[in-house]
């Protein structure tokens, strides 16, 4: 069974000695060793969560096939800010279903022009573009920006540059996988374009997140050619909020300085999670972006929609057949975005998000020190990060098997290289929020006492 694999892996990759410490957790229930081995039989692709299979929840608790509960601090790469099954959402979700299956792009629906005005309104910009998935918008808005910087900036098509920055996430179509961190197994599917990436166009090296003398040598040399610059302003990883802050409206500044549109991606990070509704919002009045993409929990999750805004000198360059998909402005997408915005302004949940990061941080202040492994615990409103250090003796302290000893005590996060992510729902109660720290709280104090971590290794390593 797929569990016996997992639990061998442990013990081969860390050569554990009897002076080791003897605690295990029990192997993974029949249900999930069962679905375990059909996932490996039938399903490829996707990513590397924790073995949880989840078949419900309500707010921030969720429900696995085996009966347990969890408390959710990864709401689903956060597209699940609004927490699991909120009644405003199911209910605009019915009512849209019960009126309509399908209306699009054949036709007009009667909801997009008024909506359209309602976001272009609030977010202070003139054109609107709809896609369905982060990835979409992403790359809809580096092709506005290509077309811009043809005509309009006169860059030649094949001298023309799209600049990212390091360790940034946009998605994963041919199209926009090419400005994010090159690696074997992408160069693999011949997914690479050097006129879209985030390395110096001659140095080769990646234009690291949080070292602005990067990008300043690049654009002193390649400004000329470079169209826009797309970034998550707040990306999270660094050890301070204020040092994402700064690179970013340092970013912003170079982009003015030589005329080059800055693109803020907003899939992962916008729409109040990190305490104002837009990461762009953190840079300064006198910093707006020319484009910003926006998706994910902007629609609490309820259902997948994307939008790309800007200003005429972009947007208006776009026409027929050149932007738009099947499911874009469905008059789902539209009743669910215009629901969650609702909920979030009325709920106050982007202050909500503000005293999140306030909780997590007090409760962690003093993780540095009290634990050896941990290089810093960082907070973006209600997105966490616990970074671990990658020289630290132990063999035993990695970020999958902290997620999962946190996973057997209730509580589900994401194990990502060298640190444990998690995206906590704003609508979280206090109540969950605090045993959701406590249970992080006894993993870090008990990991080191586990041999077997039953799920601590991914079935693929």
């Amino acid at each position: 069974m797929a569990q016996t694999v997992v639990e061998s892996t442990v013990s081969e990759k860390h050569d554990v000695s009897p002076a080791s410490p003897k605690k295990s957790i029990p192997a993974l229930s029949p249900q999930v060793a069962e679905l375990m081995k059909k996932e490996s039989e039938y399903i490829v692709g996707g990513f590397t969560p924790l073995p949880a299979y989840i078949t419900g929840g309500q707010g921030s608790m969720l429900r696995s096939i085996d009966g347990k509960e969890y408390i959710d601090f990864i709401a689903m790469f956060s597209a699940g800010s609004l927490g699991q099954c909120h009644p405003k959402l199911v209910e605009a979700v019915t009512s849209t279903a019960q009126t309509s299956t399908i209306v699009n792009t054949s036709l007009r629906v009667a909801s997009w022009p008024t909506f359209a005005e309602m976001m272009c309104c609030r977010f202070g910009y003139d054109k609107i573009n709809a896609a369905v998935t982060g990835s979409e918008a992403a790359d809809t808005a580096v092709k506005i920006a290509r077309k811009w910087g043809q005509q309009v900036k006169g860059i030649s098509a094949h001298k023309m540059l799209v600049l990212g920055v390091g360790d940034n996430y946009h998605g994963l179509l041919s199209g926009i996988w090419p400005i994010m961190n090159p690696d074997v197994e992408r160069d693999a599917y011949g997914v690479f374009d050097d006129k879209l990436t985030n390395v110096h166009p001659v140095k080769k090296t990646i234009l690291r997140y949080g070292h602005i003398e990067d990008m300043e040598e690049c654009l002193a040399e390649h400004h000329g050619n470079v169209a826009a610059i797309i970034m998550e302003c707040i990306h999270g990883h660094l050890p301070t909020f204020e040092q994402d802050k700064q690179y970013a409206r340092a970013v912003a500044l170079l982009c003015k300085k030589y005329n080059i549109l800055f693109i803020s991606d907003e899939i992962r990070m916008g729409a109040g999670k990190t305490g104002r509704f837009l990461c762009s919002e953190w840079l300064g009045e006198d910093i707006k972006p020319d484009m910003i993409t926006i998706g994910k929990s902007i629609t609490g999750g309820a259902y997948p929609a994307a939008f790309v805004l800007g200003n005429n000198e972009t947007m208006s360059l776009v026409k027929p057949y050149q932007c738009a998909g099947t499911f874009a402005q469905t008059p789902m997408a539209i009743a669910c975005t215009t629901t969650a915005l609702k909920i979030i302004d009325e709920e106050g949940l982007v202050t909500r998000a503000a005293k999140i990061q306030d909780q997590f941080l007090e409760y962690t202040k003093d993780w540095v020190q009290k634990f050896a492994f941990v290089e810093f615990v960082t907070a973006r409103g209600a997105d966490f990060n616990i970074t671990l250090k990658l020289d630290y003796h132990n063999p035993l302290v990695t970020a999958r098997r902290f997620a999962a000893l946190a996973m057997h005590k209730g509580l589900v996060t994401y194990p990502l290289e060298g640190r444990i992510r998690m995206s906590i729902a704003m609508t979280i109660p206090d109540e969950a929020l605090q045993r959701g720290f406590e249970i992080l709280r006894e993993t870090a104090e008990e990991i080191e006492q586990y041999e077997e971590i039953a799920g601590g290794v991914h079935e693929t390593e």
